[in-house]
C-alpha cells in the first residue's frame, strides 16, 4: 500500500498533538510495510524537497503562498491572520505544487491529517486524481476557522459570518471527492462536528490515535501529600487558572501541591500568580519522556479545560502508567476517563466545583489506588499495535484494497 499523508505540521516542525499522532502513525505504518510519505509545509526559509527520514518516511516539503509559516502562527500579530485564511482558503498556487508531488508518490490513498497551512485547494486537486480521501479530525476545523467552535469562554451555538463562510467553502471542495471516510479519535468530536457539518453523510469511525510513549525511567514514588499535575497547552480554553485557584482554596489546609507542564499564552500570567506559592511548580515545556518520569512522581493528573476536548493524548499516556485522572465532564474525556473507575468526572466548570472533587480525594485517598489498579488493568486499550491495525484495516477498506501489499 501506498499512503500520502497532508499534514503541514509534522516533525520536526511541531506545535501540539495532532502533529506528533501524524509521526506516530507514519512511523508505525512503515513499520507494517506500507510505503508512507509525508507532505509538508516549509518553514519560512527553508527550500522546497524531500528526504526520507531515519524512521523511512518519506517527507516532502513543499512552500506555500501564505504570508507566515503555520510554524510560526504563535508568534505572528493579529493584523496578518485574516490574510492567512484568506489565503488558506482560496489560493490555488498551492495545487500545481501538491499535484505535482502527488503525481511522483501515486498514492493508493491520501490521509488528510491537517490540511489547514497548506491550503483548502489541495482540495481539488485530490479529487481530479480520483483519490481515496480518509479524513483524520483532529479537531472542528472543517466548520471553524479557530478549529474549536469555542470563544469568549464558550461554546458557539451557531456559526459567525466568517466561520459559515469557512464552512460553506469546505463543503464546497469536500462535495468533490469522490471517495471519502472520515476518522476521528473520539466520538464526541464527530458527533459536535455534524452539528455544523454534514460528517455523518459520509463513513464515519472513531478510532484512538495509535500513539507511543515513552516509557518512565523513574520507579513510581510515594507522598504523604496528593501531588496534582497539569500537562499541556497553557490557554484560557484549557481551564489552568481555574485549576489554581481550587488548589489554592486548599492548599493552606490540605497537604497538596500542583505542578504544571506546557507553555501557551497564559504562561506568563498564570507563573505571575503562582510564583510566590510554596505549592505550586511550573516546569514549562517539556519531553515526552520527561513528563512520563513526572507521572510516575505525581497522583492525579488534571484536566480542567472548558471546551469540548477531542481526545488528550495526555488521558491516554497517564492511564498507561497508572495514573489516575481528574477530567472535565465534556469532550472526548469521558471516553477515556470512565467515573469512579479509572478517576472522576468533573461537571462544573468553575474553581468551586474543582476544589469539591479535589477535596473528595483528599478525604478519600484509598480511592486513588483503585483507580490506578483499574488504569493499570486496561492499558491493553490504548497499545499502539492493537489501534494501528484498525487504523490500517479502515484505511485499506476506503482505498478498495482487500489484501495486505
Amino acid at each position: 500500500m501506498r499512503l500520502a499523508m497532508i499534514s503541514a505540521l509534522y516533525p520536526p516542525k511541531m506545535l501540539g498533538g495532532a502533529e506528533n499522532s501524524a509521526r506516530n502513525l507514519a512511523e508505525w505504518l512503515v513499520r507494517q510495510g506500507v510505503h508512507v510519505s509525508v507532505i509538508r509545509a516549509t518553514d519560512q526559509n527553508e527550500p522546497e524537497g524531500d528526504e526520507v527520514n531515519p524512521a523511512g518516511v518519506h517527507v516532502w516539503r513543499v512552500k506555500t503562498t501564505h504570508p507566515y509559516a503555520p510554524f510560526t502562527f504563535p508568534q505572528q500579530p493579529g493584523w496578518k491572520k485574516p490574510l492567512y485564511h484568506l489565503q488558506d482558503h482560496f489560493d490555488a498556487r498551492i495545487s500545481g505544487r501538491v499535484g505535482r508531488i502527488l503525481d511522483q508518490i501515486r498514492p493508493d490513498l491520501v490521509n488528510v491529517h491537517m490540511i489547514q497551512g497548506i491550503g483548502y485547494p489541495v482540495l481539488a486537486e485530490l479529487a481530479r486524481r480520483n483519490l481515496p480521501v480518509n479524513y483524520v479530525l483532529p479537531d472542528l476545523g472543517l466548520a471553524c476557522i479557530r478549529m474549536n467552535m469555542f470563544k469568549n469562554g464558550r461554546d458557539c451555538a451557531s456559526h459567525c459570518t466568517a466561520c459559515r463562510i469557512s464552512r460553506d467553502w469546505k463543503l464546497r471542495l469536500i462535495r468533490k471527492l469522490p471517495r471519502l471516510v472520515f476518522t476521528s479519535p473520539s466520538q464526541s468530536n464527530i458527533d459536535t462536528l455534524s452539528r455544523f457539518f454534514p460528517v455523518k453523510d459520509y463513513p464515519n469511525r472513531a478510532i484512538l490515535n495509535p500513539n507511543a510513549y515513552p516509557a518512565p525511567s523513574l520507579p513510581r514514588s510515594e507522598s504523604a501529600g496528593l501531588r496534582l499535575l497539569y500537562a499541556g497547552r497553557i490557554h484560557s480554553s484549557k481551564g489552568v487558572d481555574m485549576l489554581l485557584e481550587a488548589v489554592a482554596s486548599l492548599a493552606e489546609r490540605h497537604p497538596i501541591s500542583l505542578t504544571i507542564a506546557g507553555s501557551g499564552q497564559q504562561e506568563a500570567e498564570l507563573r505571575q500568580r503562582g510564583q510566590d506559592a510554596p505549592w505550586c511548580r511550573f516546569l514549562g515545556f517539556v519531553s515526552q519522556q520527561a513528563l512520563a518520569d513526572q507521572m510516575m512522581e505525581s497522583d492525579l493528573l488534571c484536566i480542567p479545560s472548558i471546551w469540548a476536548e477531542n481526545s488528550p493524548g495526555v488521558v491516554i499516556q497517564a492511564l498507561g502508567l497508572g495514573l489516575p485522572v481528574l477530567g472535565s465532564n465534556r469532550g472526548g474525556i469521558p471516553e477515556l476517563v470512565k467515573d469512579g473507575v479509572n478517576g472522576r468526572l468533573v461537571g462544573g466548570q468553575s474553581a468551586r466545583a474543582w476544589a469539591d472533587a479535589l477535596s473528595a480525594v483528599l478525604a478519600d485517598r484509598a480511592s486513588l489506588e483503585h483507580w490506578r489498579e483499574n488504569a493499570l488493568s486496561a492499558t491493553g486499550g490504548f497499545s499502539q499495535d492493537g489501534l494501528g491495525r484498525e487504523v490500517l484495516a479502515w484505511m485499506r477498506q476506503a482505498a478498495g484494497l482487500s489484501q495486505p501489499g
